[in-house]
């Protein structure tokens, strides 16, 4: 049997060093998200605004603010300290997020109709593209998919253990009036893109020790 290509208790204390090292800008990026969504729901019951078009807003917003969160995830997870620059993103790297984005719901939706079993599944074979585009933005769309599939497909059932650790975290942070989330979602993001760097860390060992010539 294939070792793990990491450890869950691991990689949850790696997060919450990361997290507290630079809570202030990793809750700040949250909080701003969720204003952000709140301000565009506002204006758009204030203007009458159709649905469809204000749902659009929402989604482009926050996919906008989610990219600045991964990528400050990912510094935080590399021992760098998060600049403010994060909220800055160029446009094709953000369409693409976007995108990709959209591609994962449609498939999160199909699998979730499939029954919860087949979500879980698809959920742990594809949670590190949107981490792959943030984190390598000249990455294709198509690439980011391959690549997660390729980094995810043989650690699936630590994966999925460590989803519904995390599902079972955020509902317990949930108590009392939600304010836990400030602290345990910015976080799960950051323990994330640690899952997500020793993945593709393991994959890429692997194949450099597939590379190698045979004496």
């Amino acid at each position: 049997m294939a070792t793990s290509a990491f450890d869950i208790k691991e990689v949850l204390s790696l997060g919450w060093e990361a997290f507290k090292k630079n809570a202030l800008i990793l809750i700040l990026l949250f909080i701003i998200a969720f204003a952000a969504n709140f301000i565009i729901g506002g204006i758009s019951i204030a203007l009458n605004i159709p649905s469809i078009i204000s749902s659009l807003l929402a989604t482009l917003t926050g996919s906008y603010f989610m990219l600045s969160t991964l990528r400050a995830s990912l510094a935080a997870s590399n021992e760098e300290t998060p600049s403010w620059s994060v909220l800055k993103n160029d446009l094709p790297a953000f369409l693409k997020f976007f995108v990709a984005g959209l591609i994962l719901t449609i498939i999160f939706f199909i699998s979730a109709i499939l029954l919860i079993i087949p979500v879980f599944f698809a959920v742990a074979l594809f949670f590190p593209v949107p981490y792959i585009l943030a984190d390598k933005p000249e990455t294709g769309i198509i690439d980011a998919f391959k690549r997660s599939w390729a980094i995810t497909k043989g650690h699936l059932l630590t994966i999925i253990l460590y989803m519904l650790l995390w599902i079972l975290i955020l509902f317990i942070s949930m108590i009392p009036l939600g304010l836990g989330l400030l602290i345990s979602t910015p976080m799960l993001y950051v323990s994330s893109a640690y899952v997500y760097k020793k993945l593709d860390a393991a994959a890429s060992d692997s194949i450099e020790t597939e590379a190698l010539p045979v004496e």
